[in-house]
């Protein structure tokens, strides 16, 4: 089936806001309530909510509902970053605009910056194999991170961008 006609996709658009983006940086280890994702990102509770209802109908979260500690009342609705969605990507449109939102979040993560450890620039020509390599290790370490993301204050907070990019040769 053609990749624009799968009804399983989710729209990379959803993400083109960098309170989004952080959101299912967030959820990556964890899952949280509004609740806590607002008290974690300094925004109104309302804002959470909505952002999270969003993310969850395009296809980037699940719920996840838990009991109270005590085991009574209603669930928590929780949410965490559904694994799944990076394979399910329509990454037919929408790219522009998350590129634009991931650099406006850049800018964030470079302010609080304490340490700085590896950062690249680079614009150059490759033999095939080698640029194959490097997307592959470059995907490893995107698994690495993300599979052992955990809950907010658990360890160091990280910050990893991975944009790989082939060009057209304009000649």
């Amino acid at each position: 089936m053609p990749l624009e006609k799968r009804d399983d996709l989710v729209p990379l658009r959803a993400l083109a806001n960098p309170l989004r983006i952080r959101i299912v940086s967030l959820l990556t280890g964890t899952s949280m309530s509004a609740t806590e994702v607002a008290d974690e990102l300094g925004i109104a509770h309302a804002s959470a909510s909505y952002h999270l209802r969003q993310l969850a109908k395009a296809g980037f979260l699940r719920q996840t509902d838990e009991r109270p500690a005590a085991g009574r009342g209603r669930p928590q609705r929780r949410y965490q970053y559904d694994l799944s969605s990076g394979d399910r990507i329509d990454r037919s449109e929408g790219r522009q605009l998350l590129h634009q939102a991931m650099s406006a979040d850049l800018g964030r993560r470079l302010a609080e910056t304490d340490r700085q450890r590896v950062s690249t620039d680079a614009e150059v020509w490759l033999a095939r194999p080698v640029w194959e390599e490097v997307v592959g290790l470059i995907g490893q370490a995107v698994a690495l991170v993300h599979d052992n993301a955990g809950p907010p204050r658990d360890g160091v907070k990280v910050s990893m961008t991975a944009l790989l990019l082939e060009l057209r040769d304009e000649r």
